[in-house]
This record gives C-alpha cells, sequence and structure tokens, in this order.
C-alpha cells in the first residue's frame, strides 16, 4: 500500500530549480533509501516529505506530495502535526543539551500527549524500541550528549517514536558512525519498519543494498537540477537495473 506519493514534484532554491519532475509512490512499512551522488536532490527530496524545507526562505515547490492521499502541501495544511506524522532523523545526532528522559518526554510533553506517570512509560517504550532502555535505566537522568554517537543517534530516533509517527525520514543517519554503530542502526531500522515506513537517505551502497526494500537513484540533468533516474525494488535495482545510469553508478563508474 502507498503511504506517500510524490506527483510531479519540482522544488526551487530561489530561482534555482533543485528537484525536476520527480513522481514516486513510497510504499507503507517497507524502506526505501534514496541514492546518488551528492548535489543530485536527494536530501532536498526528503526534507519535502515533511516540509522542512520551508524553514528556508525564497523556497517553493510545485506538483503534489501526497500522504495517505491528502496533499501535504494544500493550503491550511498544519505542519506541525504534518511533522509529527512524518518524523525526521538528520546526520549528525543532535540530542539537546538535556537528560536522556527530557529528550524523548520533549516532544509528548510539548503536544500534550502524556502526563505524569504516563509519560514515563512513553519515555521507557521509546527507548526499548531502540534498544537504548538497558544502557541507560540505571541513569535517564544523565546528560544525553555524554552518549557515544550511536547511542545519541537511537536516542535521537527514540525522540522521533515517542510522538508516535507515521513515517521516519533519515538523512544519512549512520555517516558519523562507527562500523558497530552503524550496524546497530540499520538493525534498529529493520525492526522499525514493523511499524513505520522509513526513508533513507544513504551514500553507502552496501548499506542501501543490506537494509532497504526499494530504492531510488537521484542524479543531476545538464542543467543541474536533481532528477530521479530510476526506482523499484532494491533487489531489481542493484542486479538488473532497467537504466545504464544507474547500473554506471552502482558498479562505481561516475559518482
Amino acid at each position: 500500500m502507498t503511504k506517500i506519493k510524490a506527483e510531479r514534484l519540482n522544488f526551487y532554491y530561489g530561482a534555482k530549480l533543485a528537484l525536476a519532475d520527480i513522481s514516486v509512490e513510497v510504499e507503507e512499512r517497507q524502506i526505501t533509501a534514496l541514492i546518488g551522488s551528492s548535489g543530485c536532490g536527494k536530501s532536498t527530496f526528503l526534507r519535502c516529505l515533511n516540509r522542512m524545507n520551508d524553514t528556508i526562505p525564497g523556497t517553493r515547490a510545485e506538483g503534489r506530495v501526497l500522504l495517505d492521499g491528502q496533499d501535504i502541501y494544500a493550503p491550511g495544511t498544519d505542519v506541525v502535526e504534518l511533522r509529527r506524522r512524518v518524523g525526521m532523523v538528520f546526520q549528525r545526532p543532535n540530542p539537546f543539551p538535556q537528560s536522556v528522559y527530557n529528550n524523548v518526554a520533549f516532544g509528548p510533553r510539548v503536544l500534550g500527549l502524556y502526563k505524569g506517570r504516563a509519560l514515563g512509560g512513553i519515555v521507557e517504550e521509546s527507548l526499548r524500541g531502540v534498544g537504548l532502555w538497558d544502557e541507560v535505566k540505571n541513569d535517564p537522568k544523565q546528560d544525553a550528549q555524554a552518549l557515544s554517537l550511536g547511542q545519541q543517534q537511537r536516542l535521537c530516533i527514540a525522540r522521533v517514536i515517542a510522538v508516535k509517527p507515521e513515517v521516519i525520514l533519515m538523512d544519512e543517519p549512520c555517516s558519523a558512525l562507527d562500523p558497530i554503530a552503524t550496524l546497530q542502526v540499520e538493525e534498529l531500522m529493520r525492526e522499525l519498519k514493523e511499524q513505520y515506513t522509513i526513508v533513507i537517505v544513504t551514500h553507502n551502497m552496501q548499506q542501501a543494498a543490506r537494509v532497504s526494500d526499494y530504492t531510488a537513484f537521484f542524479m543531476v540533468d545538464k542543467h543541474w537540477s536533481g532528477i530521479m533516474v530510476e526506482y523499484g525494488p532494491t533487489s531489481q535495482v542493484f542486479t538488473t537495473p532497467q537504466d545504464q545510469r544507474t547500473e554506471d553508478y552502482i558498479t562505481g563508474r561516475f559518482g
């Protein structure tokens, strides 16, 4: 079942066309990887899915992005609610300079989702959901920024799932992590897809092949605008790509 659908999406930074005519369907409770060389629009497209680009002056979108059939760019869209439903994990772990507990509790508190003892329950549930509870349960009031980078990234994922999203966007979530922490986050993604739709930007071809169910390959056209060359099941894109440019990128001939 389709969770997100982009229809002829164009995106501009001022007069610069950054994404050109992107159409794709993201399947529910699957992991979709966005691959391609730097500057081809992967992260821009990712941020279009929860309107994070709205925070950049002079940007605009054309076309439609549908979440459960509803256009998220339609007038009157509640962007705060959209970002609760479509959460985001960034390239570098960005825990708040607060305790582990308060990092996870932040979203539910602000949105008024949980109070009192129920809030403690959702913090524990979220930390268990990312495999972090056993590592911090003896001192959940400890400084979140004192955790290792891998633990910080899992904490940031816990912070996202604490507000019960439907989609999790991940922008190169393992690029700052060591191999062991990377494998932990990859295993976590496989577990999370049982409940959430996940879209991940990655430069790591092996990672895309390991964790994703679908892959979209982006590159730039002659005008240096981001285009989507190919999209399909990861097994097909990596073994029998339909476009020569995809094969050239995956095999390292360019990019």
